[in-house]
């Protein structure tokens, strides 16, 4: 009854007179205390919006970082084995919470339910320094400012990690979509091949097109097969009209996979170089 009052949440400060029956209660395995002094019903106990719940009740200023905060704003599916919470003092890990001293600056909170956590921007940059900026490109796909991930670097100055962070937000400025095509951008800027713009919106026969890397003037597409890549029936369907169009046109494309970024980059370099060329040749002799 306790606990149904309270959504879900008994708190024992609000219940001292009921301290003995609280630890038999928790003995007999009625109730469970997953915070010190913050008890659930042991079904609830692994529920994500009941262990919010009562991080809430617990302290009120909690702020909500890493995988948990990616859940409630840009990323439904991600999985979450335990809390991360930035708090404003230190606090010894508990099972399924995990606790930072951290600031956070107010312009990077979201308010979801009865929690604070990190905006999408925030989650993204934390993570930049172990995932070599997927969820800045997944945010990227979504056409979030780039201005909001800079900002966010920004609001989080001095942390550990930071330099591996910066690089990749620098590298983020040119729009990678996915890890592939950030390392194509790398490739293109180390050898000094300028010209080009990438997920760029064009037109062919009448579609329209987004091309990995454009190089307009040369009307030359760059095309990134990722190493995840995957393809249904109507999906290659979809490519080979695509390509057709461009074909059609008069654009040249270059199909640039995983494996040869990786494995064969000056081979890749080569080949960009020699199409390029090629159509550089070509415009001249159309003039």
């Amino acid at each position: 009854m306790l606990l149904s009052d309270n959504d879900g949440i008994l708190l024992a400060r609000r219940h001292r007179s009921m301290k003995s029956s609280l630890s038999r209660w928790c003995r007999a395995g009625r109730i469970v205390r997953i915070l010190p002094g913050v008890y659930v019903h042991p079904e609830a106990a692994n529920d994500l919006a009941t262990r919010l719940r009562a991080l809430v009740a617990r302290i009120p200023d909690a702020v909500v970082a890493g995988a948990a905060a990616a859940r409630l704003t840009a990323w439904p599916d991600e999985k979450v084995e335990a809390i991360e919470v930035c708090t404003s003092t230190r606090r010894l890990a508990k099972p399924g919470f995990h606790f930072v001293r951290r600031r956070v600056a107010p312009e990077q909170l979201r308010r979801r339910g009865p929690v604070d956590v990190l905006c999408p921007a925030q989650v993204a940059v934390d993570a930049a320094s172990t995932d070599l900026g997927d969820r800045i490109d997944h945010l990227l796909r979504k056409r979030h400012p780039i201005a909001e991930i800079e900002a966010a670097l920004a609001a989080s100055p001095h942390r550990p990690g930071n330099r591996a962070r910066r690089q990749v937000v620098r590298r983020s400025r040119t729009r990678p979509f996915s890890r592939a095509e950030r390392i194509l951008h790398d490739l293109l800027d180390r050898n000094h091949i300028g010209g080009w713009v990438a997920n760029d919106p064009v037109t062919a026969c009448g579609c329209n097109y987004e091309l990995d890397v454009a190089f307009r003037s040369e009307k030359v597409a760059l095309e990134v097969d990722g190493y995840e890549f995957h393809s249904s029936r109507a999906a290659f369907e979809s490519d080979r009209d695509r390509g057709n169009d461009l074909l059609q046109d008069d654009w040249s494309v270059v199909h640039i996979t995983w494996a040869k970024l990786v494995d064969e980059p000056e081979r890749v370099v080569a080949r960009i170089r020699a199409v390029l060329a090629l159509r550089r040749r070509g415009g001249r002799r159309r003039g």
